[in-house]
């Protein structure tokens, strides 16, 4: 080994003495260095300081405290026996009991009863089926769709049919033919075009109804 001076140091006496306090002060200074930069450059944190909360009890007999009640829903006025309220307000609606297809539109059929869609067309219904409402329906739906040939005159088709328990018509055919070819096609087509009717009542107990529908001119 060379010091600075470039003498060779020996291993015993003041040289080697010298080289050994040159090295300690120098891995000093190296690690006084590492210390510096390491502090430097680690970042900073900051710890909140912690606070340690005991929770106690209320103390016994002070009041509880709760939160104030919301107040109570206005009462709605009653409607008056007129059926309106004194200041002039809406009438009371009264509940209706809910009416059967074929009931609610019985109306619609007896008011059409003189025109002359209905009287070009009389459904017949076997013994057992009593519902007339429901046969007024049919005979105006029946109607509505009866569109003859023009020039037909004094003639009649007798269409029979299957109506089934969801009121879709099934099976028609000409039971009795007018003799007019053109005139029979528009009777069965004014069954198909009414299909389907209402469901069938349900005070009739089979699955199905066979009906006949005579189908005449219109005057």
């Amino acid at each position: 080994m060379k010091l600075l001076t470039g003498k060779r140091v020996g291993q015993s006496g003041q040289e080697l003495v010298v080289s050994v306090l040159f090295s300690f002060l120098l891995h000093l200074i190296v690690l006084f260095g590492a210390l510096f930069l390491y502090v430097r450059a680690t970042p900073k944190v900051d710890v909140p300081p912690f606070y340690e909360v005991m929770l106690v009890g209320q103390p016994a007999g002070a009041p509880e405290l709760l939160p104030p009640a919301p107040p109570p829903p206005p009462k709605q006025k009653q409607a008056t026996k007129k059926g309106a309220s004194a200041k002039g307000g809406m009438p009371g609606l009264k509940k209706q009991k809910a009416v059967p297809e074929y009931v609610a539109e019985d109306e619609e059929a007896g008011s059409e009863k003189s025109s002359k869609k209905q009287e070009a067309v009389a459904v017949a219904t076997p013994q057992g089926f009593k519902f007339p409402p429901y046969l007024a329906i049919i005979r105006v739906k029946i109607g509505r769709n009866w569109n003859p040939p023009p020039g037909a005159k004094g003639i009649r088709a007798k269409v029979r049919f299957t109506i089934l328990r969801s009121g879709l018509v099934v099976e028609p055919d000409i039971e009795e033919s007018s003799g007019n070819f053109y005139f029979d096609q528009a009777a069965l087509r004014a069954i198909q075009s009414s299909s389907p009717f209402p469901r069938l009542p349900e005070e009739f107990f089979q699955e199905q109804v066979v009906l006949s529908a005579d189908l005449m001119e219109k005057e």
